[in-house]
């Protein structure tokens, strides 16, 4: 299992050799600000110049990784567990006119229909079972791991025919234990899910009165491994996304001040 490099266009993106289908987790797009929808009301990403930054740097990354021209299917992400199921009539490219509906994961089984989620220091895992043609893309951040979205979303693929024991997970670049500070609230979270698999996973920060450095992406994994998924089907990038300000967006070292991060599936 290993996670490569690419790069076109000078756009970079990281690929992992277990999925078994078309899919990336890309580097830093574009400067800050240069999101694919406003999730809120903001004049500067309405301007014309913006959105015009916006709708060139998305079709260079989808030239460059070779997606379809039809564009990608979109999410708003508000730290849940849904997922919605999307079709080639829900494919855009940016910038949207308007906003995605809210949830966490797409999950389709149709071809040619690019699933994308963002994160910022947040876990993005990509999933694809290959015997039932199904694919998941989600964004799972402290409190949607802690809610178990990954559960979610192994459940939400063997609704579609997908088995456990045959889906494939590539866990993305995120922010890793070393940057990662918490207070006790998150240790205590990751206890109640994962309970005595939860070891070791949330160690005291030394020096620091109730603080906590956390491994999300290792929560992740270890609660795929409790739904069935074989360790070998496992993939984990080992980037961190605080630790490569150069390369990565992160929303902790940015105080928010960030532009995209896509990671993306398709069958």
């Amino acid at each position: 299992m290993a996670f490569t490099l690419c790069e076109k266009d000078n756009i970079q993106w990281v690929t992992s050799d277990v999925p078994g289908t078309k899919h990336l987790f890309s580097r830093r797009l574009g400067g800050v600000g240069d999101f694919p929808f406003s999730s809120k009301p903001d004049p500067e990403w309405e301007s014309e110049s913006r959105q015009e930054r916006v709708r060139a740097l998305w079709r260079r990354f989808r030239d460059a990784a070779e997606f379809p021209a039809e564009g990608f299917c979109f999410t708003r992400q508000v730290h849940g567990t849904a997922l919605r199921y999307v079709t080639e009539a829900d494919r855009a490219l940016p910038p949207l006119p308007r906003r995605p509906e809210d949830c966490d994961g797409l999950i389709t089984d149709r071809k040619d229909v690019p699933l994308c989620v963002f994160t910022a220091d947040c876990v993005p895992v990509l999933f694809h079972d290959p015997k039932a043609g199904v694919v998941a893309a989600v964004h799972s951040g402290w409190k949607g791991t802690v809610a178990d979205m990954m559960g979610a979303a192994v459940r939400c693929m063997e609704d579609m025919g997908a088995r456990a024991e045959n889906i494939r997970a590539a866990i993305g670049p995120a922010i890793s234990r070393c940057c990662f500070e918490t207070g006790p609230e998150v240790p205590e979270a990751v206890r109640a899910l994962l309970g005595s698999d939860a070891g070791g996973l949330c160690l005291p920060e030394e020096g620091v009165e109730g603080k906590f450095l956390v491994d999300l992406k290792e929560t992740n994994r270890r609660r795929l491994l409790q739904l069935g998924l074989a360790p070998e089907h496992i993939d984990v990038s080992p980037d961190c996304t605080m630790c490569m300000q150069d390369v990565y967006w992160s929303h902790r070292a940015t105080k928010g001040r960030r532009g995209t991060q896509a990671s993306v599936i398709m069958l």
